[in-house]
């Protein structure tokens, strides 16, 4: 018989084995850079470049430096000559493939980097953080979020150093020579420390803002000191640890770093009882034993039990129904909704709606904080909602309006080290002490409109994990809608919903008239003709603006208009796309506000407001209209 490794499965495991390793230990990490440098957008090269600039400024590396490098492995990729090793080569292959149309500082810098993640673990952490920093906001490297908290917070630390301490930081320093035989013995053993490359790659984008040249080189070399200390700070004594943090205790107390000390549990229960002996045993005041005589006296009133509150609010009918109707759909309605997904999308110009990762990651806390109590619910819902938000948003906003939205995570991860898809793993590892912190940095929510959402997603979440992120997403976006029905425009809810309104509908055509169901009808006959003429601009007068909002101010045709808008989200995209689209949308969702309250309107000013329709679809089609009371 012949042995596995020399038959077929033999070959295609050994196979399998060298595409794993094919550029080297990091192959994975690799790969990834290659695919997302190759979709970094124009204004997201140009912080890059930006960076890369601030770096040199105290590394005194030019550009020059890596166009050389660059031309070097080019001339050695068409030539016979074995001077590189052969994941570099193929590495390099990889990356001009992908940076085809590139500029060539673009593509040098790439390199650089790209040359650094394959030599990672060969290269000191300094050298590697000096080549990869300009990259490290946008394309994170893995590691960063398996650091500890001592480790994190000597990272927020240096993120918030000023001027006066980077120049402290500069000063020249001494170690006691067993204390720093101790650390390079630690480090020889381990071979590899995160908490130094991770301080590297901090300092390297912290330090050269607040100073440059030679001061702010040796800064830096301070912070990656003080990286190395605090990653092996297990294997050390208490004493070697302060001597060897001296250099740093000016600028960052070795106190700020460490984990603080908890109370002793025999402590805190002796002082529990305490508490409890005094409240027991406190004789009442004078006011407490009147009102509790007149309470005595008083003659018992009958009350009604308070009235439990909806499950999912105002619409918490519709929402049962949904959650109901979307787990038993099947794999062919599925596609279905897919499909109007992306036809409303190829309108809304909103493709694919909210990122997977800020709806996984909210779903995360939804499951995570279901020991807690409604209210730190809903607000480490809100919580997570916001810093998903700034982490999704972070390459359009400040720094300082990311960090403002991230809010309490900041303590846990830097939002500069996290995508919108770790953002989501996070939130799934954190425990129930986490939650609370969380919870407890926002001030106060109305729960009243953020405890729906939450009891929707608990009835969900089990169903969506084992869904993709398209069908996630999407069953998310239509139950948040529904849940705020009543608090978004017709056609903001008809925009996430309408992928559901077929299978799953929500509007019930007996509460619609006759010319009301005949008006939909006719939108979901449009042709692309008849949309080209409800996409074309219109105004209103002022005076007919007032009268067409006093006619709908009882939210007696926002039935109509919602039903319009859904079948108007569906039916329009199939002939026309992108802004024409959205217009030619906007106008049917009128008509159905105009047509739902004609009862309101006398006929002279529904023909008038019905003029932007008229062409495509005429008022006499829908019959009965002209019986319109004052």
């Amino acid at each position: 018989m012949v042995p596995a490794t020399q038959g077929l499965l033999g070959r295609i495991l050994r196979a399998n084995d060298d595409f794993a390793r094919r550029f080297g230990q990091n192959t994975a990490e690799v790969d990834a850079f290659i695919h997302a440098a190759s979709q970094l957008t124009p204004w997201q090269w140009r912080q890059v470049l930006t960076a890369r600039r601030v770096v040199s400024s105290v590394t005194k590396e030019n550009l020059g430096q890596a166009t050389e490098s660059l031309q070097s492995i080019q001339a050695t990729m068409h030539s016979t000559e074995a001077g590189v090793s052969e994941p570099m080569l193929k590495a390099a292959e990889a990356l001009f493939e992908a940076l085809d149309k590139r500029s060539d500082d673009k593509v040098a810098i790439a390199w650089q980097a790209l040359s650094a993640l394959v030599m990672r673990q060969k290269h000191s952490p300094l050298k590697f953080a000096a080549h990869y920093a300009p990259f490290i906001t946008l394309i994170p490297v893995s590691g960063f979020d398996a650091l500890d908290p001592a480790t994190m917070r000597f990272l927020t630390a240096v993120q918030r150093l000023t001027r006066e301490k980077c120049e402290v930081l500069a000063r020249r320093w001494r170690l006691d020579a067993d204390a720093s035989r101790a650390l390079l013995q630690e480090v020889a053993k381990s071979g590899y420390l995160k908490a130094e490359e991770a301080a590297a790659l901090v300092a390297l984008r912290t330090v050269p803002s607040q100073l440059t040249g030679d001061q702010g080189w040796a800064a830096v070399k301070t912070v990656v000191h003080g990286g190395r200390v605090v990653g092996a700070r297990v294997a050390l004594s208490k004493e070697q640890v302060a001597e060897l943090w001296a250099p740093l205790e000016p600028a960052i107390p070795l106190a700020t770093i460490e984990e603080p000390v908890a109370k002793p549990v025999r402590s805190r229960v002796r002082a529990a009882v305490a508490r409890a002996t005094t409240a027991i045993t406190k004789p009442p005041g004078p006011r407490a034993t009147a009102a509790a005589a007149a309470a005595a006296t008083a003659t018992p009133r009958k009350t009604a039990p308070p009235r439990a509150a909806a499950q999912y609010g105002p619409n918490s009918l519709e929402v049962a129904t949904f959650i109901k109707g979307v787990v038993e759909l099947t794999p062919i309605q599925w596609l279905r909704v897919l499909d109007r997904r992306k036809l409303v999308a190829s309108v809304t110009r909103h493709d694919g709606g909210e990122p997977a990762g800020v709806v996984r990651s909210l779903l995360a806390a939804i499951k995570g904080t279901k020991d807690l109590d409604t209210f730190s619910r809903c607000r480490a819902f809100a919580a997570v909602e916001r810093a998903g938000g700034a982490v999704a948003a972070k390459a359009e906003l400040t720094y300082e309006e990311s960090m403002q939205g991230y809010g309490a995570f900041g303590e846990i991860v830097q939002i500069d080290y996290v995508d919108v898809d770790g953002f989501a793993q996070l939130v799934a590892a954190l425990n129930t002490g986490d939650w609370v912190k969380v919870a407890a940095s926002i001030p106060a929510v109305n729960q009243d409109v953020v405890a729906p959402l939450v009891n929707a997603g608990a009835s969900l979440y089990e169903f969506l994990e084992r869904k993709s992120d398209d069908e996630a997403v999407a069953a998310w976006e239509a139950a948040s809608a529904l849940v705020r029905r009543q608090q978004l425009a017709p056609i903001k809810f008809a925009a996430s919903y309408a992928p559901f309104a077929s299978a799953i509908p929500v509007t019930n055509p007996r509460t619609l008239g006759a010319p009301v169901l005949r008006y939909i009808s006719a939108i979901g006959r449009l042709t692309a003709n008849q949309c080209a003429l409800l996409a074309k601009p219109w105004q209103m007068a002022d005076d007919l603006s007032s009268v067409l909002s006093k006619a709908v101010a009882d939210g007696g045709s926002r039935t109509a208009e919602e039903a319009a808008a859904l079948v108007a989200v569906v039916t329009v995209p199939m002939r026309v796309s992108g802004s024409e689209g959205w217009a030619a949308a906007k106008t049917a969702t009128f008509g159905g506000r105009v047509i739902g309250s004609r009862a309101r309107l006398s006929l002279e000013q529904l023909e008038v407001l019905w003029q932007p329709i008229q062409t495509a679809i005429p008022l006499a089609s829908l019959g009965g209209v002209g019986k319109s009371r004052r």
